[in-house]
Order: structure tokens, then sequence, then C-alpha cells
């Protein structure tokens, strides 16, 4: 609850913590787990991913590594003869329909931009799904439908995908997620039983959002909101209300420089309303997807004139630029943002040239605190690597490349580490999630180093000794 509590010894029962330190003197253990000296916090929590897009990355050929246009072409057409179409995590060199056209015009080849909103693509896919554009570039529901025709996977395949994602994220000390994965890929029916079927061999604490798309199955499957078992939410309604700034189709409040238009909304106005009314009669929250300052605006417009059932609260996903007062306008709102401050050092510094006027807030998470909004840690994985200290470090240290962005927007190392353990459960409604005390449950992450003091560097080094999920330690250094 504050940094200076620090105990030596704790003790958990039935999945939950008991005690700490003299509250242990008189108890017999069935197990003792020695930490070595290592560091034990609350359980990581990665506010929002795709888990079924992430385990799909690990599968694939990856160019989120490369940025010269001549090594990324090279790259492709060593492995379009080995069968592959999809290259993810694409950072936009330039590369053309044609010159994908000039490796192969027989074999479909794919590349999907690191914003996951973005493809560019050769003419034997344009002319498969039967789409033009000059350039090969398609984005939102033209990237869509690419990735509905192409991505075809049968629910054994779905299944292996969350497995590889879940290990993976264990792996970064990550005992829960909450992921939008129910429309993308088999659709809710086949997608859902997937993940409860994992997650009855492999624990992991796991809010799936619901697709808007997909909302009438999910009335159908007359299930519950929230908990579907000891492991599985079902969460808030997913709705896009604009873009995305590589595709320049976040929504502005300026247009971008050198343009004549500032962005886009995926939504007409009245078609929007009556969703959201469609949505507020079945009483369940909305989580939209917005980046844009004249996008959160709108957004925040939305959800005051509609708001949620009482007891409950919205999701705001991003909400990257902002103005002071939209801010002020949230403070008293049942509104929760879920960020991705690894966006600062991916993002930032190239989308400073984008703005023909610069916003006045961009990534504010000290002042979204300032103005009492809860803040809760993500990565968007597969867009950014789901590492929570790498998310961390940005927070406390806002820098890339030895430069420091907005320092007046740094957050202190305990402020930090809340984002991804005691806020990012709030979006749960569980009020025993989040923190090492009493009563609360037994999931935890073990460091090799103390995150309120360690080294800079440090945040970048691989940590994580122990993941424990439910007393389960499920992953060990």
């Amino acid at each position: 609850e504050n940094e200076q509590d620090i105990h030596y010894q704790m003790a958990t029962d039935q999945g939950h913590i008991i005690g700490f330190d003299e509250e242990l003197e008189n108890l017999i253990f069935e197990k003792v787990v020695d930490l070595e000296g290592h560091h034990l916090y609350p359980g990581f929590v990665d506010a929002h991913l795709h888990i079924v897009g992430y385990g799909q990355k690990l599968s694939k050929k990856d160019l989120s590594s490369m940025r010269q246009k001549d090594d990324i072409l090279a790259f492709i057409k060593t492995h379009v003869g080995q069968g592959f179409t999809f290259y993810e995590g694409y950072f936009d060199v330039g590369i053309t329909k044609d010159e994908l056209d000039q490796i192969s015009n027989q074999k479909p080849i794919i590349l999907k931009h690191n914003d996951y909103h973005s493809l560019t693509v050769n003419s034997v896919v344009l002319d498969q799904v039967k789409l033009s554009s000059v350039s090969g570039f398609l984005t939102e529901e033209d990237a869509q439908k690419i990735n509905k025709t192409y991505e075809v996977y049968d629910h054994e395949q779905i299944k292996k995908m969350i497995d590889h994602s879940i290990s993976s994220l264990q792996s970064f000390g990550v005992t829960g997620g909450h992921s939008d994965d129910l429309y993308y890929f088999n659709g809710y029916h086949d997608t859902l039983n997937a993940f409860l079927e994992v997650l009855e061999e492999k624990p992991f604490r796991t809010h799936l959002l619901m697709h808007h798309r997909i909302i009438e199955d999910y009335k159908v499957s007359k299930r519950s909101f929230l908990d579907q078992n000891k492991y599985l939410q079902l969460g808030a309604v997913k709705i896009f209300y604009d873009g995305t700034f590589s595709s320049k189709t976040a929504l502005l409040k300026y247009p971008y420089k050198g343009l004549s238009h500032q962005g886009i909304r995926i939504f007409e106005k009245d078609e929007l309303i009556k969703l959201v009314k469609k949505i507020r009669s079945y009483e369940l929250p909305l989580a939209i997807h917005v980046i844009g300052d004249l996008g959160l605006k709108e957004v925040v417009e939305l959800l005051r004139a509609y708001p949620p059932k009482e007891g409950l609260h919205d999701r705001i996903i991003h909400a990257s630029l902002a103005d002071l007062k939209t801010i002020e306008m949230m403070e008293d709102m049942p509104i929760i943002l879920d960020v991705q401050p690894q966006f600062i050092s991916s993002d930032l510094p190239s989308m400073l040239s984008l703005f023909s006027k610069e916003p006045p807030f961009i990534y504010p998470f000290k002042t979204y605190m300032n103005h009492h909004l809860i803040l809760c840690g993500s990565s968007d994985a597969p867009v950014e690597t789901p590492n929570p200290l790498l998310g961390m470090h940005q927070l406390i240290f806002r820098k890339k490349d030895g430069v420091i962005y907005q320092k007046e927007e740094r957050l202190s190392r305990f402020k930090a580490l809340k984002l991804y353990t005691t806020y990012a459960n709030v979006p749960t409604y569980k009020a025993n999630r989040g923190m090492l005390k009493k009563g609360f449950i037994a999931d935890f992450t073990v460091l090799s180093e103390d995150i309120l003091t360690m080294d800079e560097t440090s945040f970048i080094k691989d940590l994580v000794k122990m993941t424990i999920i439910d007393e389960q330690i499920v992953h060990h250094a």
C-alpha cells in the first residue's frame, strides 16, 4: 500500500495471502519457497493486448527490428520461397505493391504494419480479395478483409497460439492480461472455447473484451458479464473510434502537417449513437480505441451523454493526445484509461513530425493521474513486447536515444509499478487483486533486482526469476 512497507516472509493458503513475518510464527507449511534474496511484487498485469495476435506473431517472420528497405525486401525474397505469406511488425519505409510484385507475382505477400491497423500487399492479394490500391497500402476495414481471408486457423491452431502467447507472457512475469481477440480469428464461440480449454491446463488471469461485431453472439450464448471461471472474465464492449498515427488516421484537432485532413472517424455519428444505446440496453460498459485529441474529446462527450450502468466504468484505450478541458471533463466520470508507455519510445520521436500544431498534452500520464484518473499499464502486444519492465522504464524516464521527452510527465517508480499491478486490476472489478496484503490473491512476480532502487539500465534486462499464479510457480528462470 506504500513503498516503505517491506516484508521478509509471506504465507499463502487456498490461493490467497494469509500473513506476513511475525504472523507466520505458529503456522505449519506444506511447502517453503526460498526467494534467495530476490524481490517479490504483486503479479504484473498487461491491461491491453491481443493474446492470440501475440501468439500468432511469435509463429511468423518478424520485421520489427528492420528499418532499411533493401534489407526488408531481401528478407522477404528469401522467405517467400519457403511459403511465408505474412510478415509482422513492419515499420513503413515506403515499400510498394510494385516492389512486392517484383519479388513474386504468383504468391501472396502481406506486410503487417507495426500499428496492426494497416497492411501493404502485392497484386496477388488484391486480386484475391477484389480490392484495388495503387500502392498496395490498406487500412482499417480493408485490412481486416485481408486478415479474414488469409488468417484462417482451426481450433487446435488457435489453442496453440494462446498457449504459446501465455508462456511468453509468464516469462515476462505477467500473471494476467486484458485481451481483444474474440472477433478477429475464429469468432466468438470457437475462440472463447479455445481460451477455456487452454486455461484448464495453464493458469493465467484472462479478461476478454468483446468486439461490438460479436455482441449478438455473446447474447445468444447467455453467458454472464465478467466471471466465467477462476481464470476467465468477459469484459467491456470494444469499439474503434479513430485510426493510428502511422497511417495518419488518428483524429486530430488540427490537420496533419502538409495535408488537408485531420484523421478519420470509424463511425458516422448517428450510427455510433445507435450502437452505444444498444450496448447500454445490455447493461455493458464500453472500451473505446481513440488516439487523437479531437477523437478523445468527442469520445468523452459521447460517454458523458450515454453513461454506463451505476457501478460500472468505461475504458478508453490509448488516449495518446489530450487537451486540458477534456482531461478535466473526465475527472468526475467513471472512466479508466488503458495506456501504452512503450509508445513513448516507439512512436513519439517520429510522431512529433506529423503535427501542423503540436497538441498541448502528449502521453500525459502524470497529468492524467494528477486529475485523479486511473491508468492501467499495457503493451498492446503484438504492437510492443509485453514486458512490463519496458513500460515502467518509459513511465519513469520517458527516454529514447538519450533524449528525455516531456520530463514533467515522468512518474515515480512506485506509481509506475502500480500501473501494472494495483491499477491494472481495477477493470476486473475484483477488490482483492494487485497488492501484497492479507486476503489478496497469491499472484506474484519475482525479480532479481528491486524496481524501486535498481539502476536505469536494469529495466531492459531479463530480471524475472519466478512467476506465480494462484500459488503455482508457472515460470522459473
